[in-house]
């Protein structure tokens, strides 16, 4: 007969294993772990759904929604402009002040946005240096989660560290408690990571950046890497054709044919020339969309296989066109651009018909990459999943609106063009009064600091830096509230059963004897192998009450315990699932998974030596 003990640590190992598999939502995997602790009689019903009214939920989902405002307002947007003109045509300035920025604004709003808002960035300068993009994107990632341990807000585990020592009746942490450290651990980081890291990192440029001059974007690479050339196809409208007169929407091409008209060469009279009559004709170019109605003698630029147009002209009667001259009928670069999802995209496990991408965002897939993968078509049931790489055509304006939302889908290149006025007006001012005042609140705690999160998302609204409800919705990364507001319980049913009790005596008779400072090293290794495969926090609510119970064994100080599994949960470099950032970048670099490893597992190592040397001399036993 299994005990209580027993059963909580049996659903314990399962969600954990299938934390483990990528196919399994995270938040779905917390959910049904949520639900065996309540109809295994583990937990009551109020037990079971009290992490949904956890003060820090409500906090994470208010800072969500006040990050929104400072990236929408554009205020984030200026620190890549700083990051452009202060870093020249160095190396070294480039990298450093990359991690410099990256780690601050990681401080105060959600490390993934940061690195959402700096990728483009970064690789548009790397390109420019003739650097490969991957010497610099990794080291972004990792800047990131450093930066997350400056302050109490930069991370979850952060907040949850706080409120674990508030819940067991210990002093919370201050705003800047976790400063100093990780001051140290960002400075340690940057030497490594220049000294060291980029060297293992150091690659190539790809042939067609080199021995060049600054290259911002060349639309001919990305059809070549993207394969995509094979399918672009000339084809002129018979000045006597049955499509004559019909818009896209009516003729269905894509459907029938399964071929795509991109772009549409028309040739028009010019009253304003003074030339001989019959050649007063000029050429217009533009992007054909599904209210264009065909007209005798114009040319398409279409996207199909072999198969399909041959089957196409046969049917409707239009003609090949040889181009004149080389490059006559190639794509206009301005209308492409090559983009990634974001590890937590509303379109990751959908296919993109199931999203309906061509209506929802105006613009044609050319090609999918998936990671470790060629690029190629994607097919018709072939779902997208995060780390997807796409080369997607369309009009620019709805490339840079794409650009513009960081949520589900990043921008990597496109052509600069002058920015579209956005009307942020004075809301950038106001945001940035809005956070200031936030932060302020938060370090003199004048306010319950959920209190201050809460009205700082308020003010977002009421102010318009955040649009509307329905867009502050959206900006909430709800996987995380709910991995989170599902994961508080089993720290409850654990602390019931006695598992915590059991896991912190183990703890303590294995390495309590050399000293709490072997306890403590203990729990950040422990925490710090957790964390590259799941959640930093799910791992941070599983191990901050072994840590608050080992210390009380021992009769010394929690606060140290804790924040070495709250800086170790944060500190995850060896894989590339360890956080969002290190999925992002890892299709916009081209890393393996041993990328990671070789860079990551010494980085680890030397920051795991730095924080259990320098705790106990912040946080005293």
């Amino acid at each position: 007969m299994l005990t209580d003990m027993q059963l909580v640590f049996i659903i314990l190992l399962g969600t954990t294993i299938c934390f483990l598999i990528p196919a399994f939502r995270p938040d779905l995997v917390a959910l049904s772990s949520l639900l065996a602790l309540k109809l295994s009689g583990l937990l009551t019903v109020e037990e079971t759904f009290a992490g949904f009214s956890n003060s820090v939920v409500v906090m994470i989902a208010a800072l969500f929604v006040v990050g929104e405002g400072v990236f929408q307002t554009g205020l984030a947007e200026k620190a890549g402009k700083i990051l452009v003109k202060w870093s020249g045509s160095s190396e070294f300035r480039l990298t450093i002040l990359m991690l410099v920025l990256v780690a601050f604004l990681s401080a105060f709003l959600s490390n993934t946005g940061t690195v959402a808002i700096l990728l483009p960035v970064v690789v548009m300068l790397s390109r420019s240096m003739q650097l490969h993009p991957g010497k610099l994107l990794m080291p972004l990632a990792f800047a990131s989660s450093m930066g997350g341990t400056l302050s109490l807000i930069g991370t979850a585990p952060n907040l949850l560290a706080r409120q674990s020592l508030l819940d067991y009746g210990y002093g919370g942490l201050s705003f800047f408690s976790f400063t100093p450290i990780g001051l140290v651990i960002l400075l340690v980081g940057t030497a490594y990571l220049w000294f060291l890291g980029r060297r293992w990192l150091d690659k190539p440029t790809e042939k067609e950046v080199r021995d060049r001059g600054p290259v911002v974007f060349n639309s001919a690479e990305l059809l070549e890497q993207y394969q995509v050339s094979p399918y672009i196809h000339a084809l002129q409208v018979p000045a006597k054709n049955e499509a004559i007169g019909k818009t896209l929407r009516e003729l269905q091409w894509p459907g029938v044919y399964d071929l795509t008209v991109l772009e549409v060469i028309r040739k028009e009279r010019d009253s304003l020339l003074r030339v001989p009559r019959g050649r007063n004709t000029v050429s217009r170019r533009f992007t054909a969309g599904p209210n264009y109605m065909v007209r005798g003698g114009d040319i398409l630029i279409v996207f199909a296989e072999k198969e399909s147009l041959q089957k196409f002209l046969e049917e409707t009667g239009l003609q090949m066109v040889k181009p004149s001259f080389p490059g006559e009928y190639d794509l206009e670069s301005s209308n492409l651009a090559e983009v990634i999802l974001t590890p937590h995209s509303r379109l990751n496990n959908y296919t993109l018909s199931d999203i309906h991408f061509r209506d929802k965002y105006g613009l044609t897939v050319l090609a999918l990459k998936h990671q470790y993968r060629e690029a190629r078509r994607p097919a018709p049931g072939e779902e997208l999943v995060y780390g997807d790489a796409l080369l997607v055509h369309g009009k620019w304006e709805d490339i840079d609106l794409l650009a513009q939302e960081k949520s589900d889908l990043v921008v990597l290149r496109h052509e600069a063009k002058e920015a579209v006025l956005s009307g942020h007006g004075p809301r950038p001012v106001i945001a940035a009064i809005i956070v200031s005042a936030m932060l302020l609140l938060m370090v003199l705690e004048w306010l319950p600091v959920v209190v201050t999160a809460v009205l700082a998302a308020m003010l977002m609204l009421f102010s318009g830096c955040v649009r509307n409800m329905e867009q502050a919705y959206r900006s909430v990364n709800w996987q995380t509230i709910v991995l989170i507001a599902a994961m508080l319980p089993m720290a409850t049913a654990l602390e019931k059963t006695g598992g915590i009790a059991f896991m912190s005596a183990s703890l303590i008779a294995a390495l309590g004897t050399i000293g709490p400072v072997a306890v403590l090293a203990g729990l950040y290794l422990v925490a710090s192998a957790f964390s590259q495969f799941i959640s930093n926090t799910a791992t941070a609510v599983l191990l901050y009450p072994v840590a608050i119970m080992a210390a009380q064994k021992l009769g010394v100080s929690p606060i140290p315990l804790v924040m070495a599994v709250a800086f170790s949960a944060s500190m995850a470099f060896a894989t590339p699932v360890a956080t969002p950032p290190n999925a992002m970048v890892m299709a916009a670099g081209k890393y393996s998974f041993f990328d990671f490893m070789r860079v990551g597992i010494p980085m680890q190592l030397l920051i795991a030596f730095v924080a259990v040397l320098l705790l106990p001399l912040f946080f005293p036993f």
